[in-house]
């Protein structure tokens, strides 16, 4: 099953192919909570519209495959990060090099992103934290991988320094947008985010 991203172009695939191609790349793309409650196109009254087709669009355009599926209402995180790992798991058996694959997840999907981080112990799986790093409060898992944070300057959430010490990382980076918009800096593709995403995951 694969749906198009609304302005065109290839399919996103809402899951790994069955019979993946060795020499492609593969993004897997995981949207934050308002899209479980909210629909595809849903409105935050102080973000705006998170336009989820257009981000997949824009992820596209880095000549990935793109992997993502609107996900159920209420989904337990850890339960989808066991969804994220088979088909991660399945890639791998199929010939598809470890650094061929990126998981990328925004704010709740970032958390997902972090628990599959943590159960895959491969060095060169990528992984990109979009506006989900964890407070002090939060439980913070120890990542595995290559792992990308991008943070927006007016957003409340924090560095992901504490999480990135938790899990000894020796290929982490940290970046700081400064586009204004809060957490809602995400809920649009903006070259600002979009970029280092795609430069990292290739």
């Amino acid at each position: 099953m694969s749906a198009r991203a609304q302005s065109g172009g290839a399919p996103v695939q809402a899951a790994a192919p069955s019979a993946p191609d060795s020499n492609a790349h593969y993004l897997f793309y995981l949207h934050g909570a308002i899209i479980e409650e909210a629909g595809r196109r849903p409105r935050h009254p102080r973000f705006g519209v998170y336009e989820y087709d257009a981000v997949l669009q824009a992820l596209q355009a880095g000549g990935a495959i793109v992997i993502s599926e609107r996900r159920a209402s209420g989904t337990n995180i850890d339960a989808y990060a066991q969804k994220i790992r088979a088909q991660v798991l399945k890639l791998l058996e199929h010939g598809v090099p470890a650094s061929h694959i990126a998981i990328v997840g925004f704010s709740k999907g970032g958390f997902i992103v972090q628990r599959v981080s943590a159960q895959l112990t491969n060095p060169e799986l990528r992984y990109v934290l979009l506006g989900a790093c964890p407070g002090k409060d939060q439980d913070a898992p120890r990542l595995h991988g290559r792992v990308l944070a991008i943070t927006e300057r007016s957003d409340s959430v924090p560095s992901c320094r504490r999480l990135f010490a938790r899990s000894q990382l020796d290929r982490a980076r940290e970046v700081q947008i400064a586009i204004g918009g809060e957490h809602g800096a995400f809920y649009r593709p903006n070259s600002a985010w979009v970029q280092p995403v795609l430069e990292f995951v290739r």
